[in-house]
């Protein structure tokens, strides 16, 4: 199953085409990620959250639909956003769509989570619609298209543990190649990569360690 949770916080238009990509999936609305929801008339199958920064139109969303609503304490040791990855099985896709332009202590940690998610085998991806970030964790590979970018592509390669290097790293389609590399983190040598001219799909594989793979619009 794939559940697309959907956070609070400014997100752009292009995230609604994420959300509205998937037609068979579970989508939970994380407090004033409902108003989102709202602005694009599409009804979550949970909403969920402290509710401390939903609008009333929000509320009224939810509650004139009939959407099934859990609220928890505003003080509390897990964020919106970990309670509604934990209603997701161990098999199950995420779809994260949240923020990653705004508020920077609130990406880290949402980035964070979706590796610690990785390292356990599951499967998620982290994006707004414009930016999309891939967790590698381990013997690992993520293909992912690069069309709608329209040959306007940034491709970056990040490794995230300063404590074991990302061995073994391996592109197709970017126009600068890795071949069996081995990567550290503080290094920007695998930073704003792009596709080759013509290419639809980028594939990365790694051999081990930690990599946050990130596909954004160049500018």
């Amino acid at each position: 199953m794939r559940y697309i949770i959907v956070t609070g916080g400014p997100l752009p238009r292009e995230a609604s085409d994420v959300i509205k990509s998937y037609d068979d999936a579970c989508i939970i609305g994380c407090d004033s990620g409902c108003d989102y929801l709202a602005k694009i008339n599409i009804i979550p199958d949970i909403a969920l959250g402290d509710m401390d920064s939903i609008t009333d139109q929000g509320l009224e969303f939810i509650k004139s639909n009939n959407v099934f609503t859990e609220v928890y304490p505003i003080e509390k040791d897990w964020t919106d956003t970990e309670i509604a990855i934990g209603k997701a099985e161990k098999n199950d896709e995420v779809v994260l769509v949240c923020p990653l332009s705004s508020r920077i202590d609130h990406a880290i940690a949402n980035l964070g989570i979706a590796l610690n998610l990785r390292s356990q085998g599951r499967k998620i991806t982290v994006t707004d619609g414009i930016t999309s970030c891939y967790p590698l964790y381990g013997e690992d590979e993520v293909s992912f298209d690069v069309s709608k970018y329209e040959g306007d592509a940034a491709v970056s390669l990040i490794p995230w543990n300063f404590n074991d290097m990302v061995k073994g790293v391996s592109s197709k389609g970017l126009y600068y190649p890795l071949k069996d590399m081995d990567l550290t983190a503080g290094s920007s040598f695998s930073f704003s990569n792009h596709p080759k001219k013509n290419t639809k799909k980028v594939t990365v594989n790694i051999k081990s360690g930690m990599l946050l793979v990130v596909v954004t619009k160049a500018i």
